[in-house]
Parts: structure tokens; sequence; C-alpha cells
């Protein structure tokens, strides 16, 4: 046993090795995504893009992958395990999506959006110090003309509905650097300089966007990855042992069971529909102060309550500040938003944006308007904040493993979440009159996307189709429908996971809290400690002591 204990040593150690060269060359091409992890030291740089770099990244991939799964998965236990299973996951992902699916190649989105994000990734992260990291956003500027050339020297047949988007992302990107160009010139030592890089990358976005609208296009439905490529995903990203049709099926029965419990809630507040239930609360709601107090107040109060309740523990030295909206960020958030601190950065800091658009305007009518545009405001702080994705990042940012720091599986964060509204509402941490109401309607949404998300992926639901589901199933307007399937043909199985992930979660629950008598604090502590990774996985390695 001694002997097998030093040879399974010896095959972490070869883990440990592989994984860490496999994120140093990654680093090196991919700097932008390296500085999104708090590197800082790539900061300024934005890397290649041409063909030679994606087919090297591939090679690496498949280099990586072949030498992990050579390691024998019985020498792995308990958090090693997890940090193996999380880093095939992590190769077979990509590979499915750059070397398969060649998402490089055929979504010119990819390029455009990596090239605006770059910049809009260090505004957001260093609004408070925009002088500091001026130099970086300018060497980033000046690369993008040959960043966003190189990409559409990649592209080969798109996907006619990215190439619409990736159009308009790039008519957004040059009113977004137009918006900045004020902000960045007066902190600019040499604002000349800096206004020729914003209107050089301008020039750049528009060409891009010239160029894809010339090629040759793909098929419409180019979009669709397949029943095998879609199931692979499921057991990949989500973790799951479901076939497409068992989860359209779970959908379907979910979407059923959902309008019942939205009907049910809804004859609570008398002959009304839920929908009409919830726009009259919406109708009678003003905050007590102004907004960004409101926000400031719930957030603390939130934390005050889980001190309280001691439900979950708070981890010691995280922060959560709730800020304004930057003036040149206003156009690009929601009401609020989120950014959370980069897993590998000194400062574990989230900030919490509020959007009021509400002090731009001058009539009180509008005003009001915009203010009312925040009704549900304690759901959205339990979902950004406390106890939703803040902490769930603040535990898995302290995590030891290097590579569950970058894990994002959204079974689980948006899963997470999810949970945390349940609990909210059941143990009165909100206060909202209309918040279970305000909930199932949420959870009949992302019901009517797992049903969606199948759909569009094995070609059986057209794109107007699943627009119409949304527009007849939760009453979206037909603009936000298309934005929310635009994601879902780009995302395959992401949209799915947020229910799925909940129920996941309750069914973890009724196991160990219900049958085993673990304390909700117990539990809640114990499923954030491993990362954003599947929840089978977790289950998997505290049912066989792995």
């Amino acid at each position: 046993m001694k002997f097998l204990h030093a040879v399974d040593i010896a095959h972490v150690r070869n883990f440990r090795a592989i994984s860490e060269a496999y994120f140093a060359e990654t680093y090196q091409r991919f700097p932008h995504a390296a500085s999104r992890l708090g590197l800082e030291k790539f900061n300024d740089q934005l890397g290649a893009n041409d063909v030679a770099t994606h087919k090297a990244q591939i090679k690496l991939a498949e280099k990586t992958l072949n030498a992990v799964e050579a390691l024998p998965e019985a020498a792995f236990h308990g958090d090693d395990w997890l940090d193996r299973r999380a880093f095939v996951s992590m190769l077979r992902t990509e590979l499915l999506e750059s070397r398969d699916l060649e998402r490089w190649r055929n979504n010119p989105q990819v390029h455009c959006d990596t090239a605006v994000d770059a910049i809009f990734d260090l505004l957001v992260r260093y609004a408070d110090k925009v002088a500091a990291i001026l130099p970086a956003i300018e060497s980033r500027l000046a690369a993008i003309p040959d960043f966003l050339d190189a990409g559409a020297r990649c592209l080969n047949k798109p996907v006619p509905l990215w190439t619409q988007l990736a159009q308009k992302a790039c008519e957004g990107a040059v009113s977004f650097l137009g918006e900045i160009e004020e902000t960045l010139a007066l902190q600019s030592q040499n604002p000349a300089r800096t206004r020729r890089l914003i209107s050089s990358a301008c020039k750049a976005f528009g060409d891009y966007a010239s160029t894809i609208g010339r090629r040759k296009q793909g098929e419409s439905r180019g979009y669709a990855i397949g029943r095998a490529n879609f199931e692979y995903l499921i057991r990949e990203r989500l973790g799951m042992d479901l076939s497409l049709p068992e989860a359209r099926a779970n959908g379907e029965r979910l979407v059923a069971h959902m309008e019942l419990l939205l009907e049910q809630e809804a004859a609570k507040y008398g002959r009304r529909s839920a929908q009409e239930a919830i726009e009259a609360a919406a109708r009678g709601w003003l905050p007590e102060r102004p907004l960004l107090e409101e926000y400031k107040e719930v957030t603390s109060s939130l934390k005050d309550q889980l001190r309280s309740l001691d439900i979950v523990s708070l981890p010691h030295g995280e922060t959560l500040k709730v800020l304004p909206t930057p003036a040149f960020l206003r156009h690009h958030f929601p009401t609020a938003a989120y950014n959370a601190p980069p897993p590998f950065s000194k400062k574990q800091q989230g900030i919490f944006w509020v959007n009021d658009l509400s002090l731009l305007e001058k009539s009180p009518a509008r005003k009001q308007a915009e203010i009312k545009q925040h009704f549900g405001l304690e759901l959205t702080s339990v979902h950004e904040g406390y106890p939703g994705h803040h902490l769930q990042f603040a535990v898995q940012n302290r995590l030891a493993s290097k590579i569950r720091r970058q894990s994002a599986h959204s079974i689980f964060y948006e899963g997470w979440t999810m949970w945390c509204e349940s609990m909210a509402v059941e143990r009165k941490l909100v206060k909202t009159p209309v918040a279970r109401l305000l909930q199932i309607h949420d959870a009949l949404w992302r019901a009517h996307r797992i049903v969606i998300d199948c759909g569009l992926h094995d070609g059986s639901l057209s794109y107007d189709a699943a627009c119409k589901m949304l527009m007849d199933g939760v009453h979206f307007t037909r603009a936000r429908a298309a934005g929310d399937v635009n994601w879902y043909t780009s995302s395959p199985t992401v949209p799915m996971s947020y229910l799925l992930g909940r129920i996941e979660v309750e069914k973890l629950y009724r196991r160990f809290v219900g049958g085993e008598g673990w304390t909700l604090k117990q539990f809640n502590d114990w499923i954030l400690s491993h990362g954003a990774i599947p929840w089978s996985w977790i289950g998997r390695v505290h049912d066989q002591g792995i």
C-alpha cells in the first residue's frame, strides 16, 4: 500500500506540473484572458489572433488532455480528484468549441467582443483609477486594428445570425469608445495621442463590420451543435447524465409546474394574472431614500441578517462596495451589476454597481419611471451580493486550488444564486410583498430556457419560435426575447443550467439537511467550499470518499 501511495503522489505531482505548464503557455498566448484573472502583468497586452495562434492553442489543449487522461483517475482523491476532473472538463469543452465547432472561424463575435471587452474590462476594474490604468488601455487600443484584421482572416462561412450580431457589436464598440474618449483624454498626458488611438480603433471596428458582411455566409442554423455535442456538454459542463430528449422533457414538466405555482401565488392578489399583480406592485413602489442609498441599506441589511440567522459563513476580510455606475459606463450596464474580484487579484473586493438613470432626468414623471425600473432590488441584491454571487466568489477566490479558482460552471454559480433567492424568500430576508411571485416568475423563465436550449441545438426549434415561446410564456417584448435567444445560440447548455442547478442543490439539501441532520449553515458552507463545479462531482467525492 505504501508503494501504491507513493505512486499516487507521483501521479498527482505530474498532474500539477502538466496543468501549470498549460496555464503558463495559455496566459502568454491569450494575455487578455490572463489579465481578467487578475494577473496584472498582462494588463497592457491583447495578444495575437491569427490562424497559427488558434491552431497552436488547439495543439496545446490536445497534448495536455492526452497527458492528463493517461494518469489513472484512481490515483486521485478528494480535492486532487476534483482538480483533475475540473481540468479535464475545461480542456474537453475548449477543444469542442475551438477544434470541433471552430467558433473562432464561424462566430465573428468572438473577435470583436474580445477586442472591446479588453478595454471595457480594464475600465470597469480600475474605474476609480483611470489615470493609472490608461497606459495599459492605450497599449490595447493600439493593438486592436491588427487584432481585428487577423480575426477577420480567420473567418470561414460564419453563421449569418452571428455576423449580424457582430456588426451590431461593432457599432456598440464605436459608440462605447466615443463615450469614454473625453474621460480618457482628460486623464492623458498626451490627449491628442489618446484620441488618435481611439479613432484608429473605431475605424478598425467599422472595417471589421464591413469585411464580415462581405464574407460568404454559412448555414442559417449553423449555431445548432446537434444532439451528440449537446449531450457531451451536458456531461462536461453540467455534470449530469441526461439525454437531450430527457432534458427537454424535464423542462416541459418544469414549465407546467411553475405555471401552476404562479397561478396559485397570483390568486392571493385577487382576480389578477401574475403579470398584473407584479405590475400593480411595481406601480405602488417607491424607495424611501435615493436609489444608491437604498441599495447600500439593503446590502448591509442582508449581510447583517445572514450573521444573525447564522445560515452561512462570511469569509474574514471579504468586502462588497456599493457604488454608482461611472458616467462613461451608464449606458452599458443594466439597473445593477456585480463585478467580482479576479481570482488571483491581491485585492479581493467585489463591486456592486448601481445604475441610477433617474439622475439624468429632469421631469418628476420620467425620474419616477427610471426609479421603478429597480423594483425588486432586494432580490437583485440577494442574487448579486449576499448571499449570491459575491459571497460565492469571495469563498471560491480563497481556495488553495488554482484550477478551481478558475472554474466557471454555471450550473453551480447560477444554481447557487437561485437557491439563495429561494432561501431569502422563505426566511423572509426580503420584504418585497410580491417577492415569491417574482421568484416563481423568474423560475418559469428559466424553465422555458431548458426547452429552448434543447430545441435550438437539435434543430427542432427555429429562432422565431424560440422568441415566441418567451413572449407568450413570460411576456417578454420581442426585443428582450431576441436578446435572450441570441445568447442561447452561442452558449449551449448554459441557459438550462440555472434552474437545473437550483434543483440539484435542493436534492442535496433534502439529503443532507433533511435526511442526515446537517444544519443549513453546515450545508451552505460545505457546498461553497468546492468552487464552481458541477454538483454531481461534489456528491461523488463525499459519497465515495475518493
